[in-house]
């Protein structure tokens, strides 16, 4: 189901000066991707790679990231995490703020989209003047209704998680805090029931006035079944037990999660663990993922092909970002596709006008790629995929 307009385009985001060398073996391209981006793996996660060759691919260094494909970046989606002169705080939508109080995490995911600055930077932290900062800026903003806490990965730093939401219990007009974490794979021993008793004292359901919740939700990035181990299990049912939902993200990857079996494996896992299967996200153009990015209609097919077994149940929502943000995209839509050099793109007009992109973002012009269209809205132009091996 899709659309090719033949239209060439010049490609102007391929920094020659990146280039690697050609005709490298496998031995000097990894020598390349160790020097230039760093390995992390836990101890408990390094059990899991000897057992399970869908989670090794996740994280053991692979010569093919030493490719830099047409069209990749190398820090993408980082613009704006010093918005409003803020570092670690992000706002793109009107009623959404993002902090980003820890930049470090227990293990390297070799696709992370914050890949330049995980594992080829420096790990930096936000300090408690610059949450105060924040905090200040957003209780100003009336219209932010939902706050999220992400990483590197925040639980990482327990305390600042609770210094958050200490504050944030005096902002009446946020009322959702989501906490973004893969660590629980990483370090599952973390998750103590103190932990977990210390994030539910701040979940408040009024029920007389329900514009005073505040409600806590935990987003877990988890991409095969074999992830989720009776541990990992026991940290999630330790949220869970004390009302805390747990909404599963996954990003689809080539030889991981990209078949009928292997996906509708992951969601039945997911949900018989207690975690709401949410997102399913397009794995992003990053420097070195070629070699785990399908196209965007394979995640089309295979959300089509299990309907009619997961029913209601599959992914909520399937994802690609781009600097603008999230683009939802239905199994049944017909994608619209343009060339630009020699790379295929998906064109799509945006839910976001312009306008309130530059206000929020704080930025002066769009992205490249994105323009804006005749009604104010922006068109996207994402880097796509291929489904060969």
């Amino acid at each position: 189901m899709q659309v090719t307009t033949q239209k060439e385009i010049p490609n102007r985001q391929h920094d020659k000066k990146q280039e690697k060398p050609k005709f490298l073996n496998d031995r000097e391209k990894l020598q390349i991707v160790r020097q230039e981006f760093k390995t992390k793996i836990s101890p408990y996660l390094a059990k899991l790679t000897k057992k399970s060759e869908a989670i090794s691919k996740q994280f053991v260094p692979d010569p093919r990231e030493a490719d830099d494909f047409v069209g990749s970046t190398r820090a993408p989606f980082e613009e704006g995490k010093l918005n409003q002169g803020i570092y670690g705080m992000e706002r793109i939508y009107e009623d959404r703020v993002l902090l980003t109080p820890y930049f470090e995490c227990s293990a390297y995911c070799r696709y992370c989209f914050k890949k330049t600055r995980t594992l080829g930077g420096e790990a930096k932290a936000m300090n408690r003047a610059q949450l105060d900062q924040a905090f200040e800026y957003i209780a100003k903003e009336k219209g932010i209704k939902t706050l999220l806490i992400t990483g590197g990965d925040p639980f990482l730093a327990v305390d600042s998680i609770e210094y958050i939401l200490q504050r944030v219990q005096d902002i009446d007009h946020i009322n959702h805090i989501r906490i973004g974490t893969r660590n629980i794979l990483f370090e599952p021993q973390r998750i103590t029931p103190e932990v977990a008793e210390m994030i539910s004292r701040y979940q408040k359901i009024d029920p007389k006035d329900p514009k005073k919740s505040k409600v806590i939700g935990i987003g877990l990035s988890i991409n095969h079944k074999d992830e989720l181990t009776p541990e990992i299990i026991e940290a999630v049912n330790l949220f869970t037990s004390k009302g805390i939902a747990i909404y599963g993200q996954s990003v689809l990857m080539k030889g991981i999660n990209d078949t009928e079996k292997d996906l509708y494996e992951l969601i039945e896992y997911l949900m018989l663990a207690g975690i709401n299967p949410y997102y399913l996200l397009h794995c992003m153009p990053v420097v070195g993922s070629q070699h785990l990015r399908t196209s965007v209609s394979k995640g089309q097919e295979l959300l089509r092909s299990i309907e009619a077994l997961s029913g209601t149940y599959a992914f909520k929502h399937y994802i690609y970002v781009s600097p603008i943000g999230k683009h939802r995209v239905s199994p049944h839509e017909t994608l619209k596709y343009i060339n630009i050099g020699s790379q295929r793109y998906i064109e799509r007009t945006s839910a976001y006008k312009a306008n309130d992109f530059l206000k929020y973002s704080g930025k002066s012009k769009l992205p490249e790629h994105h323009y804006e269209d005749e009604r104010g809205f922006i068109v996207s132009r994402y880097l796509d995929a291929h489904d060969e091996a």
